[in-house]
Formats: structure tokens, sequence, C-alpha cells
């Protein structure tokens, strides 16, 4: 992976308009998990520090504005790079930074799910769905499991009740988590999902911990609908919503 200087060298070669580079680094920190979002004072700094110059702050905050590849971000005058564009510039720059194109096709949870929400969430679904297309089941069913830990974490945080699932600031350990979420008062969860959940934990561990099991794709198969079921939920509880 490169960092920013040798990706801002390397865009440097494309004739590209002031949006076009912010768009470019917009991508670049959605991709590194950098930046949430950015605003155009931000973007213009971070252009200079890169050697490309340093725009017009206003002129590129109305630029931003008007461009379809962007939409607001969580702070104040801040901007996110529009979902529907990633797939276009990481066919555009991705060459740049080594990065592979493999199947990702939604075989055990559905991208639009977590499509525009935090990008460590998309790429969690990505590789659930990549190692799974590529017969790695182990691998998928273990991150099946993170991705319900950090749900429940998310359910948490946005309830306001984190202190409750941490211990000498730490997070419980998945078992508990799932003890105290299902015996909270304050988090509705429907009939199904505790036995849900326990049983994507008891695929998670199997896969991460047996010593001679290996997990096979019926496995995860089995339990399909319960995953997508639970993660859909866990997202709503969290109030984490896709965009389209």
């Amino acid at each position: 992976m490169n960092d920013r200087k040798s990706f801002a060298q390397q865009i440097s070669q494309f004739e590209l308009t002031r949006v076009e580079q912010a768009a470019a680094f917009m991508w670049f920190y959605r991709l590194t998990q950098t930046y949430e979002d950015r605003t155009a004072s931000e973007l213009a700094e971070d252009l200079e520090d890169e050697g490309l110059g340093r725009p017009n702050v206003t002129h590129l905050h109305r630029d931003l504005t008007k461009s379809r590849q962007t939409v607001k971000g969580k702070r104040p005058k801040s901007f996110q790079l529009h979902t529907k564009y990633v797939p276009l510039l990481t066919s555009k720059y991705g060459s740049l930074l080594n990065i592979k194109d493999v199947d990702t096709t939604p075989s055990v949870i559905p991208i639009d799910f977590v499509q525009g929400t935090r990008p460590h969430l998309e790429q969690l679904v990505k590789e659930i769905n990549g190692a799974y297309n590529y017969q790695f089941y182990n691998a998928s069913a273990v991150l099946i499991r993170r991705l319900l830990e950090s749900l429940i974490i998310e359910v948490f945080i946005h309830k306001t009740l984190v202190h409750e699932i941490r211990v000498n600031n730490a997070f419980l350990m998945l078992d508990k988590l799932i003890s105290k979420i299902c015996h909270q008062q304050q988090i509705v969860l429907g009939r199904n999902m505790p036995k849900s959940m326990e049983a994507i934990k008891s695929l998670g561990d199997t896969a991460a911990h047996d010593r001679t099991y290996l997990t096979v794709q019926s496995d995860i198969d089995d339990l399909k609908q319960q995953i997508r079921r639970t993660i859909k939920e866990l997202l709503v509880l969290a109030d984490i919503h896709s965009t389209p």
C-alpha cells in the first residue's frame, strides 16, 4: 500500500481539476480508513502538503458542493465521496495502490447492508464474501464472528451504554457481549436473535479454535438466513444506515 505522498506524486501525472484531485484524496482516505470526511480547507492543506499546490478554499468548497461525486460529511462543511463513484475511482486509481480485482460477489452478506456506512464495515463484508467465494470457509466464518462482535459494540455505543460492556477500558469478550445485549432492557431484540447470535459465535469459534475441524461450505450455508437477519437487525439497532 502506497502512502499519501507517493499517491499524490502518481496522480500528479494526470490532468486533474482541483475537485478531481480532492475526490482522489477522499477515495484514498476511504480506502485506507484515514478519514471519514474532509472539509475543503483540510483538503486544500492536504494537497499543498503533498506538493500539488494550494487551491482557493472558497472555490473548492463551492465546487465540491456542486460535484456529483461528493455528499455532505458528518462534520459541518465536510464532504464524503458518494458511494456510487467509489468503483469508478477504484478502476481509475486502484492500480496505483496495487489493488487486485477479486471476487467479492455478495454470497453471504449483501454489500447493500453496509454500503456507504463505514469503510471498515464495508471491507469486512467484502472480505467475508471474498473468503467464501474462494472457498476459504474458516476465514469467512471468523470474519462473520468479528462483524457480529463489532456491531454489538456499535449498538451499545449508539445507545450510550458503552460503560456496560467495558472493563478496565477494554470491551468484553463476545460471549459476555451477547449476554449483555440479550438482557439489556433498553435494547429490544427480535425473538430469534439470541439463538442466532449464539449460532454465529459457535461457527466462528470453531473456525478459529478447533484443532482439527475445518469449516465447510454447508456450515455457513445452513446459517446464511440467520446471519443476514442478525447483521441487518444489529445495523438498525446501531442506527447505521446504508446509502443507495
